[in-house]
């Protein structure tokens, strides 16, 4: 029922206008960990980043697909805050989900755009357990980087990054990837390249 879904934003106007310089900045700085401080709940499976994101670009023209680990509350908050419709088709979405670490295969499954369309592909949003800037990560390249970012992701499965590089992601079309954190996000754009720590 609605009236048990847990609360979005007190002031929609003022904090998704917010949450989108956060996301704006993010994408235009590729691999910089930007904090977050919404205040917003987890939704089932969703994390307080996740949620944020939601909030902020899904829309009802947005369809939304979630994997299983985010579960019916996620989707029941995304229908009612977002008015966004909830797909089980990987190649309609506009958002894909994981509260989980993604298998590759599901994340090939999403749209990369077309030619005449890049803007109708998908952006992913994968919780992570944890996300710093230092020199332990991996080397992040291109358009938004001045020389190299590091990024360091915890919870991330095996190959995750191999993947992102071999990826079928010749701009402009691919897909554009968020990093949500507990409390923090970072985003990998379709024009981002990586280069793991030997």
């Amino acid at each position: 029922m609605a009236a048990a879904l847990k609360p979005g934003f007190s002031d929609p106007s003022a904090e998704s206008a917010r949450c989108f310089r956060v996301l704006l900045n993010a994408m235009s700085r590729p691999g910089l960990v930007q904090p977050i401080t919404a205040g917003l709940p987890s939704a089932g499976g969703l994390n307080p980043a996740s949620v944020m994101i939601a909030l902020t670009l899904c829309d009802h023209e947005s369809p939304v697909w979630l994997d299983a680990s985010a579960g019916d509350e996620a989707a029941d908050y995304i229908r009612f805050h977002c008015g966004a419709p909830i797909t089980a088709d990987t190649s309609a979405a506009a958002f894909g989900f994981f509260a989980a670490c993604p298998d590759r295969h599901v994340l090939n499954s999403f749209a990369i755009g077309s030619p005449d369309y890049p803007d109708a592909s998908a952006t992913l949003v994968i919780q992570v357990e944890d996300l710093s800037n230092g020199p332990d990560g991996v080397m992040l390249t291109g358009p938004g980087i001045e020389t190299v970012h590091r990024l360091a992701a915890t919870g991330l499965p095996d190959g995750f990054w191999t993947w992102l590089n071999t990826s079928d992601r010749s701009f402009p079309l691919g897909i554009d990837i968020i990093l949500a954190g507990p409390n923090c996000l970072t985003a990998l754009p379709r024009t981002v390249r990586v280069e793991e720590a030997a």
